[in-house]
């Protein structure tokens, strides 16, 4: 299998191409019902962004295009896919919208999402105790939303999980920076791709930055625009599956139990604007059971 083109960090849009940070201005629209959503099946050629790892500041990022030679599909062995993470995933699962197999499944690809409210990054390495054997040919990872501050141990364990799912494609998502701590989280996943040819970034954190309709009051959790946004960057990032047909498989890890997996309904001055935005989604903020814990 050949390797990926090293992409240190990837946006992959769905309106106009831009030039942004990584601590960028939000959107001010509101309007969710306004954002163009991907047909199903269909991969149209969209705009990405890469440029140089985070180096305790912004990022300046020039726009390029994610090529069908650079997709993960292009590359894997065959289309079984494992999706791992904590609530921002989970909430595009079968049992809730099931926007990800929504998108990836007519796409060829056989889909597992096991995410779970609350985890932190050793989950990750729990699943794949228990699902590796399996046999996936790529993975999906976003995991840091929850992060309890030390970065040597993030670094180590998510150092762990792609060595273990390593030659085969990997897609790591960065975590939206609903607060400086996850700047942290998003230098250990940029490092992966400097140091791992198999890795490709897709920069969730930017995309949340840049368009306030997909998270709610807390800067994190998805609207029922963003889990459709989050679906669709994935399904640019892995393209066409080398095989067919596709399938959404059982989910192996569905425990929700630690807190709600949408955005809060408190109005609130989101960051990077002085607007005064409400959301509709009914939930209240996710307790903490580890300190900090959030997706």
């Amino acid at each position: 299998m050949g390797a990926l083109k090293l992409l240190h960090r990837v946006t992959l849009l769905l309106g106009a191409v831009v030039l942004a940070t990584a601590c960028g201005a939000a959107g001010s629209s509101t309007d969710s019902t306004t954002r163009p959503t991907l047909p199903i099946g269909v991969l149209p050629s969209q705009p990405v962004t890469t440029g140089n790892p985070a180096t305790g500041g912004s990022t300046h990022r020039t726009t390029t295009t994610l090529s069908p030679d650079q997709q993960i599909g292009a590359l894997a062995k065959g289309n079984r896919v494992i999706l791992i993470g904590d609530s921002v995933m989970a909430s595009t699962s079968s049992r809730y919208t099931n926007d990800m197999c929504n998108a990836l499944v007519p796409l060829g690809w056989q889909v597992e999402l096991d995410a779970e409210s609350g985890r932190f990054i050793d989950f990750g390495l729990k699943v794949l105790d228990q699902r590796l054997k399996a046999g996936w040919d790529a993975s999906v990872i976003l995991l840091g939303n929850n992060y309890l501050g030390n970065q040597a141990d993030y670094r180590s364990s998510l150092d762990a999980m792609v060595r273990r799912l390593s030659p085969n494609p990997v897609v790591l998502l960065t975590v939206s920076e609903f607060t400086p701590s996850r700047g942290d989280v998003n230098q250990v996943i940029l490092e992966m791709a400097q140091k791992y040819s198999n890795v490709l970034i897709v920069d969730w954190a930017s995309t949340t930055a840049d368009d306030n309709t997909l998270t709610g009051g807390d800067n994190l959790h998805l609207t029922n625009v963003g889990r459709q946004v989050l679906a669709q960057n994935v399904a640019l990032a892995l393209g066409q599956a080398p095989t067919q047909p596709g399938k959404c498989l059982a989910s192996t890890f569905t425990d929700d139990s630690s807190g709600p997996v949408v955005g809060t309904t408190t109005t609130t001055v989101r960051r990077h604007t002085s607007t005064t935005v409400a959301h509709s989604t009914p939930t209240t903020a996710e307790p903490t059971t580890q300190t900090p814990s959030s997706g």
